[in-house]
Parts: C-alpha cells; structure tokens; sequence
C-alpha cells in the first residue's frame, strides 16, 4: 500500500523510526503496520515535493474478507453512513457498526491482548494519538449461487443473534483477522 504524507507527519515517522523498528524485531507477531520504505519525489524544479510511505497491505489474504472495521473505542461519529444495502466487502464500517461477537480460544485471546497491550504502550510512548483497531472478517461457507466467489452473508438479526451466543449451531463460521494501523 501507498499513502502520501504531509511533510511534518514524515518527521514524526523519522523521529520515531529507531522505536519502531525494536518495536517490530522484537514483537514479530506485532499489529502495528509494518513500514517498507519512505520516499520523496519531484518531478521538476518548481514542483512540489510529494512524500509517501509504503506499508504492508493490511488485508492481504488468500480468504475474501467480507466485512471491514475500523475501530477507534470512540462512538462519537463512529456509525458508516452508507445505506445497509449499499455496504459491500470493500465498505469500511466503524465501531457502531460492529454487530459481532468474536470467540477466541483462551490462549488467543490472552495472546491478542498482551499484543494489543505491547503495541498501545509503544504508541503511548511515541505519544501517538490517533490509531485504530483494522478488523477484517471472513465468513467461512458463504458461496454466491451466481459465481464461485463467497458471498457477503446476509444474516436476520434473529440469526445473527443466535449464531453470536452460540456460534457453533450455525453453519457459518467467522474467521477474523485483527490488524492494528496507526495514523501518524
């Protein structure tokens, strides 16, 4: 992934650089973006310089994710304003719009805790403020009668209620991936 950057968030990036990269080596598993490389280019004398970094892309998959979070623990504003029947997989919902319940085994959940722990204190430290929770959620079996590509699951709220208390009656299941971006 490409982002172009503002001249003073690319000096915060370099500030913090050295922080970043222990951070990295020394939590691989990690849900803090991973950065390749910082570039800046102009392409004549009198243009202007553009800067951008390139990222790891957060939801590279073999798997179709179906529905997109972007969650900040906020509810001010934190609803898409998308009609229900526009919101696809390519949608970024936001913390209101999040109707699932996720179970992890016990040791995962420890283990994304203690993760999510690591990451928010190397954010504190960095003094970053604004980042947010990424969550991509695959729905396992939803296959489109149309096409081979799975489908975005269209759930009552009955069933919707009823697969999250106890998603082992339903067919579908919910994979998710939880990938943490920071905005710097």
């Amino acid at each position: 992934m490409i982002k172009t950057m503002k001249k003073s968030e690319v000096k915060i990036l370099l500030k913090m650089l050295q922080a970043y990269y222990k951070h990295v080596r020394a939590f691989e598993n990690t849900l803090v973006t991973k950065f390749f490389g910082l570039h800046c280019v102009k392409s004549g004398p009198h243009q202007k310089k553009v800067r951008f970094v390139i990222m790891g892309n957060l939801f590279c998959s073999d798997h179709t994710i179906h529905r997109r979070f972007d969650l900040k623990g906020s509810s001010l504003g934190r609803i898409t304003d998308k009609p229900q029947a526009e919101i696809d997989e390519y949608t970024t919902l936001k913390d209101l719009d999040l109707n699932f319940i996720f179970r992890l085994q016990k040791q995962w959940f420890q283990e994304f805790q203690r993760q999510v722990d690591k990451d928010c204190e190397f954010l504190e430290q960095e003094k970053i403020m604004d980042y947010s929770l990424l969550v991509g959620v695959h729905f396992r079996g939803a296959i489109d009668i149309d096409s081979d590509e799975p489908a975005t699951p269209r759930l009552s709220r009955w069933d919707r209620d009823h697969f999250l208390s106890d998603p082992n009656s339903c067919r579908s299941k919910t994979v998710f991936q939880a990938l943490q971006r920071f905005c710097i």
